[in-house]
C-alpha cells in the first residue's frame, strides 16, 4: 500500500468525519461517520513523516505546509466574516498547521544528529518562536482583542492552538523516530492511543454512561484502528500525478460544508 493509497483512505474518512460533524446536527448522519474519522489523522501524519524523509528538500516541505496553513487560517478567518454561520463562530479544520509544526520539530530533530551546534541554533528559534506564539495569543485574548488573537495564531501556529492540540502536532515525529523499526513504532502508537482510552476511562467514571464515554463522548482512542493500514505501507510513494490532491481538496471540502451547513 503506498503513501498515495493512504492519502485516500485518510481522504475518505476525513470526509465522513467532516459530514458528521458540520450536518449531523441538521441530517440523519449516522455517529460511525466520526468514528471513521479517527482513522485519517493518523495516516496523514505518517505520510508527512514519510515525506520529510524522502523530499530532496526539506525546508521547501516545510514552507510549503506552512504557506497552505497560512492560507487556509486567512481563508476560514475570512469566510466565518463576510458569511457568519448561526451556529458556529469560526472554522475548526486547518491540519495544515498541524503538520507544519510537527514538520518542524522532525526537521529540528534531523539538524541536531547532523550538525550539533546547527540542530542547537533550530531548536533555539523553534521554541523562541512558538514561546513568543503562545505569549501573544494568551495576552491578546485576554484583552478580548480576538481578531489579532486569530491573526497570530495563523501566522504564529503553536501545539496550544493548533487542531488536535500537541498531542497531535507530536504524532508525526514520533511517526518519523521510529519509521525504521514497525515493532516499536505499533508499540509507541498503540500507547499514543492508550492514552485516549484513559480519557474514555475518565469520563466513565464522572458518571457518564459506558455507551457515551466510549462511542458518544471519548472516542479518540479508535485512532488504533489506523495500525492496519500503517502495517501495509510499502514504502512506495504511488502516483506522483495527484501530488497537490490533498492541499487542494482539504480546504476546498471544508468551506464546502461549512456554507452547506450555513444554508441548511
Amino acid at each position: 500500500m503506498s503513501s498515495f493509497t493512504l492519502k485516500l483512505i485518510a481522504l475518505v474518512t476525513m470526509l465522513a468525519d467532516h459530514i458528521h460533524y458540520y450536518l449531523g446536527g441538521m441530517l440523519p448522519i449516522p455517529q460511525w461517520f466520526t468514528w471513521l474519522g479517527r482513522i485519517s489523522a493518523p495516516l496523514f501524519f505518517f505520510c508527512m513523516s514519510e515525506g520529510m524523509y524522502h523530499t530532496r528538500n526539506r525546508k521547501a516541505y516545510l514552507l510549503r505546509m506552512y504557506l497552505f496553513s497560512v492560507g487556509m487560517g486567512g481563508c476560514n478567518l475570512l469566510l466565518t466574516r463576510l458569511l457568519p454561520h448561526p451556529r458556529m463562530d469560526h472554522i475548526p479544520n486547518n491540519i495544515f498547521a498541524t503538520l507544519f509544526l510537527g514538520a518542524a520539530i522532525i526537521l529540528c530533530m534531523e539538524e541536531l544528529v547532523q550538525n550539533k551546534a546547527a540542530g542547537q541554533t533550530f531548536w533555539m528559534y523553534f521554541v523562541g518562536v512558538e514561546l513568543v506564539s503562545v505569549f501573544l495569543t494568551d495576552r491578546l485574548l485576554a484583552s478580548g482583542m480576538d481578531g489579532w488573537t486569530q491573526a497570530v495564531q495563523i501566522l504564529l501556529p503553536n501545539p496550544m492552538t493548533a487542531e488536535g492540540g500537541i498531542w497531535f502536532v507530536m504524532l508525526g515525529p514520533l511517526f518519523y523516530y521510529f519509521r525504521c523499526d514497525k515493532n516499536r513504532m505499533t508499540a509507541a502508537y498503540a500507547a499514543f492511543s492508550a492514552v485516549w482510552l484513559l480519557n474514555s476511562f475518565s469520563a466513565l467514571h464522572m458518571g457518564q454512561s459506558e455507551g457515551y464515554a466510549f462511542f458518544s463522548g471519548e472516542y479518540q482512542w479508535m485512532m488504533i484502528a489506523a495500525l492496519p493500514f500503517l502495517w501495509c505501507y510499502n514504502g512506495q510513494k504511488g502516483r506522483r500525478s495527484m501530488k497537490y490532491l490533498f492541499y487542494l481538496f482539504y480546504p476546498l471540502h471544508a468551506w464546502g460544508l461549512y456554507l452547506l451547513s450555513r444554508i441548511l
